[in-house]
């Protein structure tokens, strides 16, 4: 199969599209958000008055509060849109790059397509502004080890704990997918340097906001086993997906395949710690699932294996 390449227009035109549909994804936020109770929280945040875990997760309310004086009338509202558009527009490019790494163009900026029709239907009443950079960091972690450049995972993980602690699977995903392949001075003291890059900035907020009240349970389970729509909701955010990334795994690449493994974990995780149907919560399992499904339903688009390991054959 000849491998496609990228026309000079093309590859200004779908950065567009993907800011586009960042855009528009922003908008439906917007509609569906409860907007009345966002400046409330946001000073709550910046002012260090909020509670669990909120608090903790201080990176998009600093952004916001710095963005919005450069807005015209400095509208807050505003400045959260504009992260959120910019951030979703992000996360679709470098999730297309990311799926680049084993699929065609086309089928790449399909699966993009895919995560953009997703996204709106995870936006949820109750403010919770750290969703879009959490994706954002999960794809490009999938894509730096994709790409065997994990040492990219530091940084990414560095700044994300400042958004939200999920970023704390990240260790644990690098562990997984590299046991066995790396050498096992190196893969411990780069598994323990990524963790300490998501303990020292956790543990620095945890020091500097103190030891705060949750705003809900801490344990959800009994919530999320009480009926069975919290699992209905869970199930359709992705749908057959869920069931297609496993059949694929038998052709997947090494990676995904050992990242199938923490996906019964992490959901079930959020069943005993989350509300279950808040189905934002897991989005971060799209670089796992989509690509396994891809394989599946587009086997002839798939270009390349997942690069071999330095020193192997």
């Amino acid at each position: 199969m000849v491998r496609q390449t990228e026309a000079p227009l093309q590859r200004i035109a779908l950065p567009l599209v993907y800011l586009s549909l960042g855009a528009a994804s922003g908008l439906i936020w917007s509609r569906t958000a409860d907007l009345s109770t966002l400046p409330s929280w946001h000073y709550q945040m910046i002012g260090g008055a909020a509670p669990a875990p909120n608090q903790y997760r201080p990176l998009t309310p600093w952004l916001a509060e710095y963005l919005r004086y450069l807005l015209p009338g400095g509208s807050l509202i505003g400045a959260y849109y504009a992260v959120r558009a910019l951030v979703t527009g992000l996360t679709l490019y470098w999730f297309d790059r990311y799926l680049r790494v084993w699929f065609a163009p086309v089928a790449a900026a399909a699966g993009a397509f895919c995560l953009a029709a997703i996204i709106p239907f995870t936006h949820f009443r109750v403010v919770q502004e750290s969703d879009p950079i959490n994706l954002l960091a999960f794809v490009l972690a999938f894509w730096a080890l994709a790409r065997e450049r994990d040492l990219l995972l530091i940084p990414l993980v560095l700044v994300g704990a400042l958004n939200r602690e999920t970023v704390a699977m990240i260790p644990a995903l690098y562990l997984i997918t590299r046991w066995g392949e790396e050498r096992p001075a190196r893969l411990a003291w780069r598994t323990a340097a990524i963790g300490a890059s998501w303990a020292l900035p956790y543990g620095g907020l945890l020091l500097a906001y103190g030891s705060r009240q949750y705003y809900c349970d801490v344990v959800m389970l009994p919530r999320s086993i009480a009926s069975v729509l919290p699992t209905v909701f869970v199930f359709l955010v992705f749908g057959a997906l869920w069931v297609l990334a496993f059949l694929g795994r038998r052709d997947g690449p090494p990676m995904l395949r050992r990242a199938l493994w923490l996906v019964p974990p992490f959901v079930g995780l959020h069943y005993v710690v989350a509300i279950a149907e808040e189905v934002r919560l897991y989005l971060p399992l799209a670089p796992i699932l989509i690509p396994l499904s891809w394989l599946v339903l587009f086997p002839e688009a798939r270009t390349a294996a997942q690069p071999l390991r330095r020193g192997r054959p």
